[in-house]
């Protein structure tokens, strides 16, 4: 799914703008530390192409493979403004924030804490950016690790930074398919594909518009039942790629009072209440969805 591919959002790296220790490869999309020599480690940081615009006013996307991490090597992806130094991580300067590699941890403005798992080589780290709620959580391996920030500010750009001679890693803008599938139309049904990617690539308040016409037009080619069922499902992802969270909840209560085993609706409730901090909730109904499947795969 190519998001909202009528503005001028990030695309590559911007090969004129990183550090002299990193190159690049011809399409800008893969990087590799390549120096000053393999005895020392320099940190080496490279910005995207474009900073994500300021219209693109509900959220942004992207993700980053791990093709090489050195030993002891350290990776940092997120997120930095234009005038942040290009040769420390992302997270250890003001107006910079980055996830970890080797211990998790999340750095902003020079300060840390604990937030998700280490990751290494052949890992693929997501970085979601909100400007509704102004956050910013990240993705490993196509799961959501919760919320690492609040109070973003600045022009951002996308950014990655590499620690040791020989790592690498390559970029995903949206020109693959994203593994963290709450992004993607996976699970949209296929005759709807196209009116929903329409809706996201809006990318600002004409959005709500589009996903109101989105359902109107259900109302006018499906059945009583199909209408509700398909409505709470588009309601409750769209709503959950908005971070509204709360009506996440509210829609897709609405679909398992009729559904209760529908793993759709359990799935993104449970990653709902996992962002808004109820991670008892978000427990119980991770078990319910195993229950699920596993009744799912008997009966097969």
């Amino acid at each position: 799914m190519d998001l909202h591919d009528h503005m001028n959002l990030p695309t590559a790296w911007n090969i004129n703008d990183k550090s002299d220790f990193l190159s690049v490869d011809s399409d800008a999309l893969r990087v590799e530390h390549t120096g000053p020599d393999e005895r020392n480690e320099f940190s080496a940081v490279i910005r995207a192409n474009h900073p994500v615009p300021s219209q693109c006013r509900l959220f942004y996307y992207f993700e980053v493979k791990i093709e090489n991490i050195e030993k002891n090597g350290i990776i940092g992806i997120g997120l930095c403004t234009k005038n942040v130094d290009l040769n420390r991580m992302p997270g250890l300067n003001d107006n910079s924030w980055g996830y970890h590699n080797d211990d998790g941890n999340f750095f902003w403005d020079g300060n840390y804490k604990e937030y998700g798992p280490s990751f290494t080589t052949g890992d693929t780290i997501g970085c979601y950016l909100n400007f509704r709620n102004n956050i910013v959580f990240f993705t490993k391996n196509g799961d959501n690790l919760g919320i690492a920030y609040h109070d973003l500010k600045g022009i951002l750009y996308p950014c990655v930074g590499l620690g040791s001679f020989g790592a690498s890693v390559k970029v995903n803008f949206g020109s693959e398919k994203f593994k963290y599938t709450a992004i993607t139309d996976d699970d949209i049904d296929e005759f709807l594909k196209k009116e929903w990617n329409e809706v996201l690539n809006s990318c600002n308040d004409e959005c709500y518009t589009k996903f109101d016409e989105l359902i109107n037009d259900l109302t006018k080619s499906l059945n009583t039942e199909q209408i509700l069922s398909y409505s709470l499902r588009l309601q409750g992802k769209f709503y959950f790629i908005v971070g509204r969270y709360e009506l996440v909840i509210a829609n897709l209560t609405k679909l398992l009072d009729f559904e209760p085993n529908n793993t759709f609706a359990l799935r993104y409730q449970r990653e709902a209440y996992y962002m808004m901090g109820n991670y008892d909730k978000s427990k119980s109904l991770y078990f319910k969805i195993l229950e699920t499947w596993a009744i799912e795969i008997f009966r097969k």
